[in-house]
């Protein structure tokens, strides 16, 4: 009776061992608890990875177009170069590269993977149209206006494909920017820092509508200006 007993006992601790390894293997799959647990490959599969030109000449890819919650989009800009010189292409994949980087968007729940749940809804907020200043937090936004909804941006290293949050020049394709906006400026929660922060535009373009800016690493975007 006392090894029958003994045999159950075993067999019970045999598969409760069993339930918990892949648990641990599944926990430990993120090298960074303060990152976003971003999958490297970022781009929709079913988008176009082909080059297409828009008014003005603008090239630009559906892999690298980004449609926010509230419906407005961006995208980065291919086949140009930054106001440093640096040229943008584009891989097989259809994703910018600029220089040695690949930035792309994250899209559906992979924009929001990862991040603490005041960011997600400062990130809401922004998108259901929330003033701006009753909603970002630990950065001054008084009189900034949201001119498109958030996008998720990824900056990946070009060589390894691997997530890489250094700065990176960016020429963004901004549908909704018109003339005469004040202080055109790039709303940013950087993801390696935990902040939002308000990065000038180095350089706009309303007759083409495009906004150049140096972007920190991956994080969450948002177009705004103050008249």
């Amino acid at each position: 009776m006392r090894k029958k007993y003994l045999a159950i006992t075993l067999l019970a601790s045999a598969l409760a061992v069993q339930s918990i390894v892949p648990a641990l293997a599944s926990s430990s799959s993120s090298s960074d608890d303060n990152e976003p647990a971003y999958d490297v490959t970022v781009y929709d599969p079913n988008a176009s990875t082909t080059v297409t030109v828009g008014e003005n000449g603008v090239k630009t890819t559906g892999v690298g177009t980004s449609t926010s919650a509230n419906g407005s989009s961006i995208a980065v800009v291919v086949e140009t170069t930054t106001p440093s010189g640096t040229p943008i292409t584009v891989n097989e994949n259809g994703e910018a590269v600029i220089g040695n980087k690949i930035v792309g968007f994250a899209g559906g729940s992979a924009a929001t993977a990862g991040l603490p749940t005041a960011v997600v809804d400062t990130i809401n907020a922004i998108n259901s149209g929330r003033t701006l200043s009753e909603v970002v937090t630990g950065v001054d936004v008084s009189g900034y206006n949201a001119l498109t909804g958030t996008h998720a941006v990824v900056t990946k290293n070009a060589a390894t494909g691997a997530v890489e949050d250094t700065a990176t020049e960016v020429v963004l394709y901004v549908p909704n920017l018109v003339d005469g906006l004040g202080n055109v400026s790039i709303l940013y929660y950087n993801n390696a820092t935990g902040t939002w922060m308000v990065i000038p535009a180095t350089q706009i373009d309303p007759v083409t509508k495009l906004v150049y800016a140096t972007v920190p690493g991956s994080g969450t975007l948002s177009v705004v200006y103050k008249n």
